[in-house]
């Protein structure tokens, strides 16, 4: 379904239009089409984004997409298909930008690639300075996986807890709207070692390994995103004049539910990747009937070799 272009998001575009020379502080969403184009003809079979509308900035608000992040190189090809979702679909001129791990900076060239096709806002580096980008709607969108290095561990919770809490609090602190972001379908880009019998070390949040990123050494048969609107309890009015520690405590509890949706929402995903439902289906079949369907499936696939095209259902 495309959305209709409603007045404030109009208002998004013009103003994209008019600060478009600006890189540094975001970039018009349009440039994301190398990386998008790169990334689901190399790298991705079949992409899917559930409910991408949640990413619009509908009700004159920029919005600030809490991502999930998953095991190592697993985000990849999520911003690929928000970048597709805006530039197919006429919104390629609002202003996005995606914060990424300051490591990546480290690698040689990237973050002057981020700067100029990706939208990372590289000159703002403090909370106060996001909350101002957003009060004065110079971006239409932007976004982060908080989980951070944590990315590294493997946990109980397939959404790790979050190292970074500054762009929830900017969030919050500009009354942006929030959209959180899951996906499955990349896991084969990572190797988990985990503590055997499923124990979990004491005082960790459920810390049970760790994760080992592989690269992109084999092209994704599916990859689905799903994207949902949150509404926090507090607000900035709540937030104004409070003391740090009081500040803290509000926050906290806003991320530990995020945390919360946002596992939730992995796990409505794990139910709907093809390869669950296939194991559940064959779950409650007889065995007989499980090795007939198989051998249909291999004499079909040697009849109709099936196509690398990549599909945006």
């Amino acid at each position: 379904m495309t959305p209709k272009a409603i007045d404030h998001i109009e208002a998004f575009k013009t103003r994209g239009r008019d600060l478009h020379d600006r890189p540094g502080k975001g970039v018009p969403m349009k440039k994301f089409k190398p990386y998008t184009d790169f990334v689901l003809k190399n790298l991705v079979k079949q992409g899917d984004i559930i409910n991408p509308e949640a990413l619009l900035p509908t009700d004159g608000r920029p919005v600030v997409a809490i991502v999930s992040h998953g095991p190592g190189a697993a985000w990849i090809p999520l911003v690929a298909l928000v970048g597709k979702f805006f530039s197919d679909n006429g919104y390629g001129d609002i202003i996005g930008g995606i914060y990424p791990h300051k490591a990546l900076f480290l690698i040689p060239g990237f973050k002057d690639y981020y700067r100029r096709v990706l939208g990372t806002p590289t000159d703002v580096n403090t909370v106060d300075e996001i909350v101002s980008l957003l009060k004065n709607k110079e971006i239409g969108l932007t976004g982060t996986a908080p989980e951070g290095a944590n990315c590294l561990l493997s946990f109980t919770d397939y959404v790790a807890p979050f190292r970074s809490r500054g762009m929830i609090a900017a969030a919050i602190k500009s009354d942006a709207a929030i959209c959180l972001m899951a996906h499955q379908g990349a896991e084969i880009w990572n190797l988990r070692i985990n503590l055997p019998f499923s124990l979990t070390v004491p005082g960790t949040n459920g810390l049970r390994g760790i994760n080992i990123t592989l690269p992109p050494w084999k092209k994704l048969p599916r990859y689905m995103v799903m994207c949902r609107r949150y509404q926090p309890v507090i607000s900035a009015a709540d937030l104004a004049g409070k003391p740090k520690a009081e500040t803290r405590r509000l926050l906290g509890i806003e991320i530990a539910a995020i945390r919360r949706e946002l596992n939730a929402m992995t796990r409505e995903l794990q139910a709907l990747m093809p390869q669950n439902a296939a194991e559940k289906t064959a779950e409650r079949m007889p065995s007989s009937l499980v090795r007939w369907q198989e051998k249909k499936r291999m004499i079909a696939a040697s009849l109709f070799p099936e196509d690398d095209a990549y599909v945006l259902s």
